[in-house]
């Protein structure tokens, strides 16, 4: 049997947690282009793809100096998963922001969120990100003795240990 006092921590401990406030589950799933591409379109096409049905409130293209930019969205009627749009007069060279913000309403939360891309100078070659390099020697996301190294990628410990 457990002592009192550590029965009454379990069970105020569960409590608190049932009662801890729901986080938010963003529901940005995709988009087009990804964040921190590198476009050599002037006029972009833009596809924001969504995890679940969401009431999408707006859409805004900011400049580099926090001008927007006009599109042809239009805001939908009801929820969708997707919502897709052009900028209609060229973007000159540098970095934009797609924003977006909307109700998850199968959540009861607002949602929200940016898509960083920059325009290329004409004659530039577009270029996707570079993929992060692994650390010499693979990658250590784990201490030796944790017993998660499997399921973070590391090796499992040996028997024994």
């Amino acid at each position: 049997m457990y002592p009192a006092s550590a029965f009454a921590a379990l069970v105020a401990g569960l409590l608190a947690g049932s009662c801890a406030p729901a986080l938010a589950q963003c529901a940005f799933d995709q988009s087009v282009p990804n964040a921190n591409d590198v476009l050599g379109e002037v006029e972009p096409a833009v596809t924001i793809d969504f995890t679940d049905e969401f009431e999408l409130h707006e859409v805004r293209v900011l400049g580099p100096d926090n001008a927007e930019w006009p599109t042809d969205w239009a805001r939908p009627a009801g929820q969708v998963r997707q919502t897709a749009f052009r900028v209609t007069q060229p973007l000159p060279p540098g970095r934009y922001m797609v924003i977006w913000n909307g109700y998850l309403r199968r959540h009861h939360h607002a949602d929200g969120g940016s898509i960083p891309f920059t325009v290329a100078a004409a004659g530039a070659a577009p270029t996707s990100p570079p993929a992060a390099a692994p650390q010499e020697g693979g990658v250590h996301r784990v201490g030796p003795g944790s017993p998660y190294r499997a399921l973070l990628g590391g090796a499992a410990p040996q028997p024994g240990r």
